[in-house]
């Protein structure tokens, strides 16, 4: 079984153990509210956005900077929610591991830098959670490099 298999597996079986739900989708979740993700496409350095919408009105934002510019990290990653909507927004970097996550913040708010070296070139696989604390909405995993 797949690393993301068994991660997403793991996600599904406390949800459901705590009586709350996930959706996975490659891009949309078909109940109200409606989280969609628009993915920016990957940059010739390797960094990407992805931002998070909410019944069309945007909620958020995972971000992930593969080389240092105007002052931010390379090889780092970041998460940030808008609404006041009592949602909130996770990065989630698969291998390695990291989290960023607006959890316990009120919006507007953007999470520090989660950063780490990673060898030049090494692919990265994020992909952005937004949750009430009961139920989770998954995006699919996004891929860019350090």
């Amino acid at each position: 079984m797949s690393t993301k298999r068994r991660i997403a597996t793991l996600i599904a079986s406390t949800a459901l153990l705590v009586g709350g739900t996930v959706t996975m989708g490659a891009g949309t979740a078909a109940a109200d509210p409606n989280f969609t993700f628009k993915y920016s496409g990957t940059t010739s350095n390797g960094s990407f956005t992805v931002a998070v919408y909410n019944n069309g009105t945007y909620a958020g934002l995972a971000e992930w900077n593969a080389d240092p510019v105007s002052g931010h990290p390379g090889d780092a990653m970041r998460a940030g929610d808008v609404l006041s909507d009592g949602w909130y927004v996770k990065a989630i970097l698969l291998s390695p591991y990291r989290l960023a996550t607006t959890q316990g913040h009120p919006a507007t708010y953007l999470t520090p830098w989660k950063t780490g070296d990673l060898p030049e070139g090494q692919k990265v696989e994020m992909r952005v959670a937004i949750s009430n604390g009961t139920t989770t909405y998954l995006s699919q995993y996004y891929t860019g490099h350090a």
